[in-house]
């Protein structure tokens, strides 16, 4: 099994860092004390950019350019948010985060804060990740009781007041406009962009907005250099990503990873212990529920932002889970298509009711009910729906149709053409089926 450098999460059995004492032993805050001390917060942005620091929470935007962009506002009045919320309930990266590294995500927070002119910040997550909550408070006030958060830090003119806010508002609550919302008390629905929140976030000033990963990651790259983060990753994207990596098996306990940007699906199936030959695999899906389904034959495509975006897939919050050889891709479409319209906050007309016809229709075709035009109206959603969307949630969410129109066309037509399913799996869900009407021009 291969060996990557961990850089964020820790491996069971190694160093617990829960306490201060201990993760202080690791060399934690050291790059907080020489930051304040001896940087400049534009040496810090420079470094995180020279980095190659991406944003983890699957947008991919160099993270030193969104800070730059927080520090030039003529406002002295300026906030971070640490997202922490994993908006895919399968992903275990902002939980491990939180539960096995505390105090790093806040120095990261803290680090942040100092970057962009911040003097307060806040850490939204689940409020059911009832350990990951108590672990990130109960290191907050060791923190704050050793000066490294609040005021005055390490005696400098520095200060930093850290909030952690917990919600639960399924697959939506992730979006940052959502946070935002919630943090003022408001109800949790997407906005308008732009204006972006750099420019006019929370209480309408400049405001911060990375994943607890991303931010994580910072005391690295301030310890170690900006060189020595790049060279870990690909040409692109420095560093790592934590990944959780789903077997074929069903109910299948996941494994928590960390791979270097760059490495390929294989190489990061095989570091899980999943070398599996391609003969039981149907696909390697990549992105999590958004993301999508890619054919073993592409098993050698980096993972990476643009060649995962090229083969049909998203970064997203790092979920790599594998579907067996007996899988009918039309029906995994129909459960990606369904989990995603019940998860749909309804805001938008394109993703509310888009993904409940683009359901309907595939829920049709596998019980047999399906005609040609059907396929037609399928492809026609898979635009509309993105192109209509307000966030990211609603861009990504045709994915799954998308993906596996391109790759498996045969499932399709054969469900369609010979009304039966190609593994003999499907069983009718529908005694009738949508009447297809185009609705783009």
């Amino acid at each position: 099994m291969p060996e990557f450098e961990y850089c964020v999460i820790r491996r069971r059995g190694e160093l617990d860092v829960r306490s201060l004492d201990a993760y202080r032993r690791s060399g934690g805050y050291s790059a907080l004390e020489k930051a304040l001390r001896e940087l400049s917060p534009e040496q810090i942005v420079q470094q995180v950019l020279e980095a190659k620091l991406r944003g983890r929470g699957g947008a991919g935007r160099l993270t030193g350019e969104k800070w730059r962009v927080v520090r030039s506002q003529d406002d002295f009045t300026r906030y971070v948010i640490c997202n922490a919320y994993d908006a895919d309930p399968r992903a275990f990266g902002a939980r491990s985060l939180l539960e096995r590294n505390p105090h790093q995500v806040i120095e990261g927070i803290v680090l942040a804060a100092y970057a962009v002119g911040a003097q307060e910040a806040y850490l939204v997550t689940r409020s059911l990740y009832e350990e990951g909550l108590a672990t990130i408070q109960q290191a907050l006030q060791e923190a704050t009781a050793a000066n490294l958060v609040g005021r005055e830090i390490f005696g400098t003119e520095f200060s930093c007041a850290v909030n952690v806010v917990g919600i639960n508002l399924g697959f939506i609550g992730g979006e940052e406009t959502v946070q935002m919302a919630t943090i003022k008390g408001r109800r949790g629905m997407p906005e308008q962009r732009p204006p972006y929140p750099a420019e006019f976030g929370l209480w309408d000033h400049p405001t911060a907005v990375n994943s607890v990963e991303t931010l994580a990651n910072v005391p690295v790259i301030v310890r170690n250099g900006a060189a020595a983060f790049a060279n870990l990753g690909s040409a692109t994207s420095g560093g790592t990503k934590v990944l959780t990596v789903y077997d074929a098996v069903p109910e299948s306990e996941p494994k928590v990873i960390e791979a270097p940007f760059g490495t390929t699906l294989r190489e990061i199936l095989r570091h899980a212990g999943y070398s599996r030959p391609e003969s039981e695999l149907r696909a390697v899906v990549v992105g999590g529920a958004e993301g999508g389904a890619l054919p073993p034959s592409l098993l050698d495509t980096p993972f990476d932002f643009d060649p995962l975006e090229e083969a049909g897939a998203i970064v997203g919050p790092g979920i790599i889970e594998l579907l067996p050889a007996q899988t009918c891709m039309v029906a995994w479409a129909m459960e990606r298509s369904r989990y995603l319209s019940a998860e749909s906050c309804g805001k938008c007309v394109p993703c509310r009711l888009g993904m409940k016809r683009i359901t309907g229709i595939l829920e049709g075709i596998t019980s047999d009910l399906g005609v040609k035009k059907d396929l037609d109206m399928l492809d026609e959603f898979a635009q509309y729906v993105p192109h209509g969307s307000l966030c990211g949630f609603g861009i990504q969410a045709t994915n799954a149709l998308k993906t596996a129109r391109r790759y498996w066309p045969d499932h399709f037509q054969m469900h369609v053409e010979e009304q039966r399913c190609p593994m003999g799996s499907c069983l009718p869900s529908r005694s009738h089926r949508f009447v297809t009407k185009h609705v783009l021009p």
